[in-house]
């Protein structure tokens, strides 16, 4: 199959002084001699545009900096001009002697450097990016996470970058992440100390998915933004489309969430999902599990710390609050926080400002906080456990996630996911109908969690590509480490009768109890006409 291409031309006074190819390569354009196509106009930045096709469409992107339109981007229609400084951008097809110069699909690869001289390094032949990406700083659940989609996304030390590093080993201004259909194009802004791409040093790199970019002493991964998408949660039942209806009107505001549920039903994804939908879905998601430090560790992990305030402080340590400027910082387990850090929180969410440890500056950041726990968080108030004025900060807006006891219709729902996720290295799986039943009729004290393991343990300990009752039987005593069927309330049993279709003797075989047995219990429960 052709590449698509179009022809960029570029004019002054009417008079064409430069012309490039639109294909896998962005073009950029200013005066720095390093651009792509160079213009002598001192109206202009010094990386004034760059020109890519994304999905399909042409794009112009302002990289300029301290630019009232700077960061904007808009499409280029054939035959369309833009006004640059004094010179005239045009966009038009290729005529029929040029496609026949069109490079072959297999050449892609090989097209900037005919174009520019600049080599670009393609890490994965053949490979096609996905439409939109994520951009993961660090490693890990605390890893920050940005979107790239249509915008090339800025990074380096100056807080005028999309991607805000504090490192002494990064420029001022480091590396642009250009997206295209192709790939995205790493390109080095002159950097000091050098852009690694998987190990090896570049001035341009087209990379794929799974690709690594080294920035200073910051690690930076490429992942397919599906990984973190809402609509990847698994939600049929209806008290779950439901919470997820709040938590999509919720998205479209600034105000504090705290995001309430058991442990394992899938709060840090209603967190995600809130980051996602709203409008800070270009800033940074940096999340935290507030029960895992000491206090001392966790006030400079939250508001970071200077050089030399404590032992063991041998740099400057930019904190959670700073790495989340403009996006959002999720606290899990926040009912685990220690009350010196709950009155240091209180002060910044009421002044948007904080200091670091050992530091004299005050800082303003702008950040959206959400919150989870699985505690009650009234009653720690009530108990003076909890501080009551930041509890009211934080629970402007909360978002119960229900059990997974109470919405049988998202046990089938994850269990097909769950067992879809190790198709690639178990093989194939599916649930008998008595195999479903049980896990229906089972009260899940561990949630969507205990499920994902039940069920990669019945499709381990089995080569069948259908998991009988049996196996998911065996798989609840051991992962569970309790009989997982012992004397059923009325609703397990009537979601069990339900899940076989009032067939009393299936529910009955599922349930691990006598037809007669079964029958008295809802004859005597007053639920069900027997």
């Amino acid at each position: 199959m052709a590449l698509a291409m179009d022809i960029l031309e570029i004019e002054l006074g009417g008079r064409l002084v430069a012309r490039r190819c639109i294909t896998g390569r962005p073009v950029e354009i200013g005066r720095s001699p390093e651009c792509d196509v160079v213009l002598d106009d001192p109206e202009l930045a010094e990386r004034h545009l760059l020109v890519s096709r994304v999905r399909g469409t042409v794009c112009v992107a302002d990289i300029s900096r301290g630019r009232r339109h700077a960061g904007m981007v808009q499409p280029l229609r054939p035959g369309e001009g833009l006004a640059v400084g004094e010179y005239r951008l045009l966009r038009r097809e290729p005529r029929p002697d040029e496609l026949r110069r069109e490079p072959r699909p297999d050449a892609a690869q090989r097209e900037p450097e005919a174009l520019d001289g600049h080599p670009t390094q393609d890490l994965k032949r053949g490979s096609v990016v996905a439409p939109r990406m994520l951009v993961l700083v660090g490693r890990g659940p605390e890893a920050r996470r940005y979107v790239l989609d249509d915008r090339p996304l800025h990074l380096g030390r100056d807080d005028g970058n999309d991607v805000v590093l504090a490192d002494r080993a990064v420029s001022t201004r480091h590396v642009r992440l250009e997206p295209t259909d192709a790939g995205v194009l790493v390109r080095d802004l002159g950097s000091r100390n050098g852009t690694f791409v998987n190990g090896v040093r570049v001035q341009t790199a087209l990379l794929a998915m799974g690709g690594q970019i080294q920035v200073g002493h910051a690690e930076l991964r490429l992942v397919a933004r599906t990984e973190a998408e809402p609509q990847t949660m698994i939600a049929e039942s209806p008290a779950m489309l439901e919470m997820l209806a709040e938590a999509q009107r919720a998205a479209l505001l600034s105000w504090p969430v705290l995001v309430h549920g058991e442990s394992g039903t899938g709060k840090e994804s209603v967190a995600r999902a809130l980051h996602e939908l709203g409008t800070r879905v270009r800033g940074p998601y940096v999340a935290l599990n507030a029960g895992g430090f000491a206090t001392n560790l966790l006030e400079a992990e939250l508001f970071g710390h200077e050089k030399g305030a404590f032992t063991g402080a041998s740099q400057t340590h930019r904190g959670l609050f700073e790495q989340a400027h403009g996006g959002t910082l999720f606290l899990d387990e926040i009912g685990e926080l220690p009350l010196e850090c709950q009155a240091r929180l209180l002060r910044v969410l009421e002044s948007g400002e904080l200091r670091r440890v050992g530091g004299e500056a005050m800082l303003r950041v702008d950040v959206r906080l959400v919150c989870a726990t699985h505690r009650d968080l009234r009653a720690m108030v009530a108990e003076g456990a909890f501080r009551e004025d930041l509890y009211y900060r934080i629970a402007r807006l909360v978002l119960e996630v229900p059990a997974l006891r109470s919405r049988p219709e998202d046990v089938r729902a994850l269990a097909r996911h769950f067992l879809h996720q190790v198709r690639n290295e178990l093989g194939p799986r599916e649930l008998s109908s008595g195999a479903e039943a049980r896990l229906v009729a089972y009260d899940w004290p561990g949630n969507a969690r205990e499920l994902r393991n039940v069920l990669c343990a019945a499709a381990c300990a089995t080569t069948a590509p259908c998991i009988e009752e049996q196996d998911v039987d065996r798989a609840l005593r051991r992962v569970g480490g309790r009989h997982p069927l012992r004397g059923p309330d009325p609703e397990s049993m009537l979601r069990t009768l339900d899940a076989c279709q009032g067939n009393l003797s299936a529910a009955a075989r599922a349930l691990g109890v006598p037809r007669s047995t079964l029958r008295g219990r809802l004859r005597a429960s007053g639920r069900y006409e027997v």
